[in-house]
């Protein structure tokens, strides 16, 4: 049910670039050009996603212009899959079919440091970890390091030349690699000038605590939707929140027969937990699935 959104939740964070316009000696600095150089370049490529011994090879182009941000990002192996972003709207295809297409409600953290970097530092400590090479390309490599175990760490390899991501790497609370990102095949253009997104009027989004009875320090919510179709003839409300770094959605959905069962399961560094709640008229299932460790997800589904 659930897993048709996994694959937007972890590889959204790799449409994530960044500026080169000046020289970056800190993580900070290298941080910063990486969260602004969506407007300042366009870029593809080929890149592979590892998690559990499997292994996926997905193209990627990426875009942002007036209208906002544009993507696309097309699997190549298996069964054909592909995303198109375009603004506030994602669209999902198989075999060239549409089989959803949703309006983003409210800011969309389009994945990392979407509040900015001093409200990331609260929650993480950022290092420079040296140097490397990735396709080819010389590559700054850093670290974004939890300050508690309520959420999962990264490294990244940033492009010398231009501070695009190359390569990600999601790490557990014990650093244990979780799963991995690689471009394989990497292109970029500077465009000539900034364009600014385009912008909307958002529909105001409910106060988390209205939702959520726990929720990990840092993560505000930014999304949410009503009905949302999550397999046949079943719909959820669904709700997500971010920490600037990491996501977390909440589907809660009635209780019904046919309903999945509750438990546990982890795809590389996305989990999904299930818990069914017992109510006198009318039962409801909880699911929770984002890119944060285990046990902080089975404390927000047991928080209900």
């Amino acid at each position: 049910m659930i897993r048709k959104f996994i694959p937007t939740l972890s590889l959204m964070g790799v449409l994530l670039v960044s500026q080169a316009v000046k020289a970056a000696d800190t993580a900070d600095q290298w941080l910063q050009r990486f969260n602004d150089a969506m407007h300042n370049y366009e870029y593809s490529g080929v890149l592979v996603y590892s998690r559990e011994g499997q292994l996926d090879a997905v193209e990627l182009s990426h875009d942002v212009n007036e209208q906002g941000e544009h993507a696309r990002l097309s699997y190549l192996d298996g069964l054909p899959r592909e995303f198109l972003q375009q603004g506030d709207r994602i669209t999902r295809k198989i075999s060239g079919e549409v089989v959803a297409s949703d309006r983003i409600q409210g800011r969309n953290p389009s994945g990392r440091f979407s509040g900015g970097l001093e409200r990331v530092k609260q929650h993480y400590q950022l290092q420079l970890k040296g140097q490397g090479r990735v396709v080819g390309r010389p590559a700054v490599i850093v670290e974004i390091v939890p300050r508690d175990n309520q959420r999962l760490g990264y490294r990244l390899w940033l492009d010398k030349e231009s501070a695009l991501l190359l390569k990600s790497v999601t790490l557990d609370p014990l650093a244990r690699e979780l799963e991995t990102f690689q471009f394989t095949s990497f292109s970029f253009t500077a465009k000539d000038e900034q364009s600014a997104a385009a912008t909307e009027e958002e529909a105001p989004l409910s106060r988390s605590q209205e939702i959520l009875p726990w929720l990990p320090d840092g993560f505000e919510l930014f999304m949410q939707k009503q009905a949302v179709v999550v397999s046949d003839n079943h719909l959820a409300n669904m709700y997500s929140w971010s920490d600037g770094v990491s996501t977390f959605s909440v589907f809660v959905e009635p209780l019904r027969a046919d309903s999945l069962k509750e438990g546990h399961h982890q795809y590389g560094a996305t989990v999904v937990v299930v818990r069914s709640i017992h109510e006198q008229n009318q039962g409801r299932v909880i699911t929770v699935v984002g890119e944060i460790p285990l046990h902080t997800a089975q404390k927000i589904a047991a928080a209900f």
